[in-house]
This record gives C-alpha cells, structure tokens and sequence, in this order.
C-alpha cells in the first residue's frame, strides 16, 4: 500500500506531530516540529538514528548543540539524554 509521509507528518502549531509506522523487524516514527517546538530531554533505550528530511533543529546530547538540516542524520546512541529544538518547520525521522 502507498503512503506519503508528508502527508502524514501534518504539522501543528500547538503540538509536535508524531507518526509510527512499524512491522516486526523495525520501527518508524515520523516527527513533525513547527519553529520553536521542543521535545524536551528524554532517553530512549535502544539506539537509534534520527534524520531530517526538511528543515532544521537543534539536536542537544551530551552538552552539545548539533545543528542538524535537511539530508543529516544523527546516530543516539542508547540511555543517552537528548533534546530536540525545531529551528524551522521540520519533518524527521526516527528509526529504531
């Protein structure tokens, strides 16, 4: 079945969209941020690795700021806090 995430990532001005799609080998999750949204610090216990398709964020860990824009990807290591600040309209995605 076809599917367009941008259109499935819609994004909203009082709520960060998030979006999963998985089957058993993977898990996807689409994350839509408008300017300003924040997905405040938090762990995640497996690794992971998060890509931008559009826009731009700020990728906090381990008291550093990466400034990540559209076609980067940043690999999380697991039990590691971090951070996530949308610097524009953006769409990510996280696999795991």
């Amino acid at each position: 079945m076809k599917h367009n995430l941008m259109e499935e990532i819609q994004l909203n001005p009082e709520t960060k969209t998030v979006k999963v799609l998985s089957n058993p080998s993977f898990k996807l999750i689409g994350l839509g941020f408008k300017k300003g949204q924040v997905l405040e610090k938090h762990l995640t216990p497996t690794p992971a690795i998060l890509i931008v398709q559009m826009g731009s964020v700020d990728f906090n860990m381990s008291g550093k700021t990466h400034l990540l824009k559209a076609g980067d990807f940043f690999e999380i290591p697991a039990n590691t806090e971090h951070e996530v600040v949308g610097k524009e309209d953006s769409h990510l995605y996280l696999i795991k």
